[in-house]
């Protein structure tokens, strides 16, 4: 009996360490984001008469924030696979060129999960880590509207369609350990995402296409189970 009480005990005793060894393998993460765009696009081009779109007739881009989820998994004691995400924020889009003086001419919202594996930097107990992460992004634009003063600028009620996008992507960051469990984790972080954006007003076509050159600053908490 005291040799079966000493291996229950024992048994106990082993499966408690794996349950905490496991638990610690997830992170979730809340927070914010910041997508900081450096967008290159050429001048529209058109299917219709040359003097319905005068050049240049191009658009830019501008920034955006929104709120931050966020999943990681620990693979090793260096390596994480990590997946980015949050609430689909919304973008201006501004002319430029004879369509500056327009502003806002359209708002457009994206979702952008990315997946990374990460590298993690010094011990697994250290309370700072820096890491580095290079992955894969998916870019989906939805909901693209053209404003009033678009269809002053184009003639008519505008429909406009982008693209989805792929591409990889990068990142550097760190997490500071608070307790055992909460953390706070930050990341700088790009991605090659490009889209082809066609405009029609009524018959005519008008496209283009859009290279973002995405900076996306990440600052969140994370719970780790």
């Amino acid at each position: 009996m005291k040799k079966t009480q000493i291996a229950a005990a024992v048994l106990l005793g082993l499966l408690s360490t794996a349950s905490f060894a496991d638990e610690y393998n997830n992170t979730v993460r809340a927070g914010v984001i910041g997508v900081f765009l450096h967008p290159e696009s050429p001048d529209f081009t058109s299917n219709g008469p040359a003097f319905l779109t005068p050049q240049p007739a191009g658009l830019t881009v501008g920034n955006a924030n929104t709120v931050l989820f966020g999943i990681t998994h620990r693979l090793t004691d260096h390596l994480d696979l990590d997946l980015t995400a949050g609430l689909p924020p919304e973008h201006n889009v501004y002319g430029r060129g004879v369509l500056g003086p327009y502003g806002v001419i359209a708002k457009v919202k994206q979702r952008a999960p990315t997946v990374f594996i990460n590298y993690n930097f010094g011990a697994a107990s250290d309370t700072f880590r820096p890491y580095v992460g290079l992955g894969l992004n998916y870019t989906q634009f939805f909901d693209a509207t053209a404003t009033a003063s678009n269809n002053i600028a184009t003639g008519g009620p505008t429909k406009i369609e982008l693209k989805e996008s792929f591409g990889l992507a990068a990142q550097i960051g760190a997490r500071y350990k608070l307790n055992e469990r909460w953390s706070l984790i930050g990341s700088v972080a790009t991605a090659k995402v490009k889209t082809d954006l066609t405009a029609t007003t009524g018959s005519i076509e008008r496209k283009t296409k859009i290279d973002f050159k995405p900076i996306v600053v990440t600052l969140g908490v994370g719970y780790s189970f």
